[in-house]
């Protein structure tokens, strides 16, 4: 209620700059593929949702990140109404608008956990015991990262996630350990 009442965000000149830019580009692109058009409806939904993220965040004006954050919904959403031809095209011509950072860290970890739970339910099955050190192979961890449509871990093995829970990366025999 105090949000409906007290903050109404405005829009910044750049921000609707960068808006109009992309309409422009996605204009062009849409009418010489012969996909679906966009319109100005489309404009107008940006508008509103970079406005509806500030006030969630209780902001007097429209930041960058909610007009990135706008633009990327909009553009999924225009993105997968197309031909799978004209998406795919489309998508790697509005990338730059669809990228965007996000932490991957704990999925990152999560998905390393599930690999050593993995490796311990064999190891312990074939040759009985406990054991104190697990070693996953860095390829199995990089294409369950891939599957989660994360590229790039190097950073991962560099943050204090990875260490605080006694992982290791060995670079030589490209395997990652964890001391039990």
């Amino acid at each position: 209620i105090y949000a409906k009442e007290k903050v109404h965000p405005k829009l910044h000149r750049m921000d609707q700059d960068k808006v109009a830019q992309m309409y422009a580009q996605l204009r062009r692109e849409s009418m010489a593929t012969g996909s679906v058009p966009i319109t100005v409806r489309h404009i107008e939904s940006i508008i509103r949702l970079a406005e509806a993220q500030a006030k969630l965040h209780l902001r007097e004006y429209v930041m960058d990140e909610d007009v990135n954050m706008a633009i990327r919904i909009v553009l999924e959403s225009f993105i997968d109404a197309q031909k799978y031809a004209v998406m795919r095209n489309m998508r790697k011509a509005f990338s730059r608008y669809l990228a965007y950072h996000r932490d991957n860290d704990e999925l990152l970890l999560f998905l390393l956990k599930q690999l050593v739970q993995d490796q311990l339910t064999y190891q312990r099955s074939r040759y009985g015991g406990e054991l104190d050190i697990v070693e996953i192979q860095e390829s199995d961890f990089v294409e369950k990262a891939k599957q989660m449509d994360i590229h790039n871990v190097a950073n991962f093995y560099q943050s204090s996630l990875f260490g605080a829970n006694r992982f290791t990366h060995n670079k030589r025999r490209r395997v990652i350990v964890q001391n039990l």
